[in-house]
């Protein structure tokens, strides 16, 4: 049993990091990548005409594509800094840096999911 003043085994709050500091870069890399490409999409469909015209990026499965292509950037970085989550705990590392960059993707993915699917695939998706 620890004593009082003893830290346990797995933290090591204010020590420099390596697996801190990765999951850190991997989640900002990560969400970057997934806000750029709402971006981008956003972007892309506001060229869009208003009449019923299918250009690039103007018909339904397009729209939908680039609706959904950010938030499943976001959805597969945070399943991925879980899947670290459980490697570093194997072997008995830093995990909860990978643990909260995960639950970070995942509420970046709510977020984007609920602001771009209906701004970017709205009109697609009354029809």
């Amino acid at each position: 049993m620890p004593k009082a003043d003893e830290r346990s085994r797995g933290d090591r709050l204010g020590q420099e990091d390596g697996d801190v500091r990765a999951a850190i870069r991997f989640a900002m890399l990560s969400a970057a990548g997934g806000v750029g490409f709402v971006i981008m999409a956003a972007l892309w469909v506001s060229t869009c005409p208003a009449t019923g015209v299918d250009t690039v990026a103007c018909g339904a499965p397009q729209r939908t594509l680039l609706a959904i292509g950010g938030p499943a950037i976001l959805l597969a970085a945070g399943l991925w800094a879980f899947v670290q989550t459980y490697r570093v705990w194997r072997r008995e590392g830093t995990w909860w840096g990978w643990h909260g960059a995960g639950w970070f993707l995942l509420t970046l993915m709510i977020v984007t999911v609920s602001m771009s699917v209906p701004a970017i695939a709205g009109p697609v998706l009354a029809l």
